[in-house]
């Protein structure tokens, strides 16, 4: 694995609350998704479930997936060859980067008229994908209702968000989240929304003990840990270690739902209760 460099924010006291994360966390996104255990093994659970959720998909017909805050885009790259893919985001400087993996429906949010946008690409979708957004947005019931109107009768909307407002880190600080969940909270806001939850799940199972006890270590004892990204570098072989733990849960994701984990994944309908 090539070196990923250590990226450690200061000065950024605060915050911006016309941008869901801080310029810089997109610039380090790119480098690191293609090969850092967490989005590696985050986008295999993703991937997983986007699998499951859509049939085999009809040799004339690609199904139809937005992501909402589609951030630099390689989620969206791995769909393209199956599906016919569109992108949001209030980032110019994150489309720039899925136009980098020639991505091409894509559009910028403007926060100021987005509450009172219709579906910005007009046709309805079998799947949406809000993958680490919610926690951004301010009034997360109006923006989900207006959201679901944009699927197709039956769509389907996969959500991930971070768990436990006690692993609040510096990773939390430097991409501005408001919040963090529990599935309790998470499914009072989906039944808030009007959206009928088919499953929901703890993810980043196996490594939650050593998450906690290193955030709380640093909390406690490191405080400026809390304005600084928790991305470090790391060598091959751990970064390879991790992967491969935390991939270890697309398998076990087929079969049942974590108890806890570090972050949490929502697959929600738009059918009546």
């Amino acid at each position: 694995m090539r070196p990923v460099f250590k990226m450690v924010w200061h000065g950024l006291a605060r915050k911006d609350n016309n941008n869901w994360m801080k310029n810089e966390i997109y610039d380090l996104t790119f480098e690191l998704e293609e090969h850092y255990w967490w989005y590696v093994a985050r986008r295999k659970i993703i991937l997983s479930q986007i699998q499951q959720m859509l049939p085999a998909a009809d040799l004339n017909s690609k199904p139809r997936i937005l992501e909402y805050g589609c951030g630099t885009g390689k989620t969206l790259s791995c769909l393209s060859p199956w599906a016919e893919v569109y992108g949001l985001d209030i980032s110019q400087q994150a489309l720039d980067y899925c136009r980098q993996r020639q991505l091409v429906n894509l559009k910028l949010i403007d926060l100021s008229k987005e509450m009172d946008l219709d579906n910005p690409f007009d046709d309805p979708y079998d799947l949406i994908l809000m993958l680490d957004v919610l926690e951004h947005i301010e009034d997360q019931t109006a923006l989900l209702e207006r959201i679901k109107r944009w699927l197709k009768p039956g769509g389907q909307l996969l959500i991930t968000v971070p768990a436990f407002n006690f692993l609040w880190s510096g990773e939390d600080y430097v991409s501005n989240h408001l919040r963090r969940y529990t599935k309790s909270s998470l499914t009072e806001i989906m039944r808030e929304s009007g959206l009928h939850i088919e499953r929901i799940s703890y993810f980043n199972f196996f490594l939650f003990p050593l998450q906690a006890g290193i955030i709380l270590f640093n909390n406690m004892f490191c405080p400026r840990t809390m304005q600084q990204s928790n991305l470090h570098t790391l060598s091959g072989s751990i970064n390879s270690m991790l992967t491969a733990i935390m991939s270890a849960e697309v398998h076990l994701l087929k079969m049942f739902n974590f108890p806890f984990g570090g972050s949490i994944i929502c697959v929600v309908n738009n059918k009546p209760k």
